[in-house]
């Protein structure tokens, strides 16, 4: 597995601000497994890169390799995304300098937007099906 690769992983995992073992919970294994991706001892599965791609909510062909074995997504490409918001960290809290909004998230609701980011459509219905009756 190339580094460069693994280091993709570390910068979108970052963007998310989610830890390595939030990850590794979401992907069923152990957090020194998801650590090896990072550093490009090891690759993923196919399951375990497009579960990746869903919960950093890009294109899983951007992660797999070309026949040369380069990636299409570089780390330069996902940490500026011309034109979109940019989010700087203070303390806890994410600020959108865009509107200057603080949004804060906390560990477990993090964890819980890349369990949902990983669930099949059904399964998303499902659950807006039940959140919606708890307003009844």
């Amino acid at each position: 597995m190339s580094k460069e690769l693994g280091a993709v992983f570390k910068t979108l995992r970052n963007n998310c601000t989610l830890t390595q073992q939030q990850v590794a919970d979401v992907l069923h294994i152990d957090r020194s497994t998801y650590a090896y991706y990072e550093r490009g001892t090891t690759e993923p599965d196919l399951k375990a890169l497009k579960k990746l791609a869903s919960v950093f909510n890009v294109d899983a062909t951007l992660l797999l390799p070309d026949e040369d074995g380069k990636i299409a997504v570089r780390v330069s490409d996902v940490t500026e995304v011309e034109g979109e918001k940019k989010l700087q960290k203070s303390g806890d809290e994410l600020l959108d300098t865009r509107d200057d909004k603080i949004y804060t998230l906390s560990k477990e609701e993090k964890t819980f937007l890349s369990y949902y980011r990983v669930l099949t459509k059904e399964q998303k219905k499902s659950l807006k099906e039940f959140f919606e009756n708890l307003d009844e």
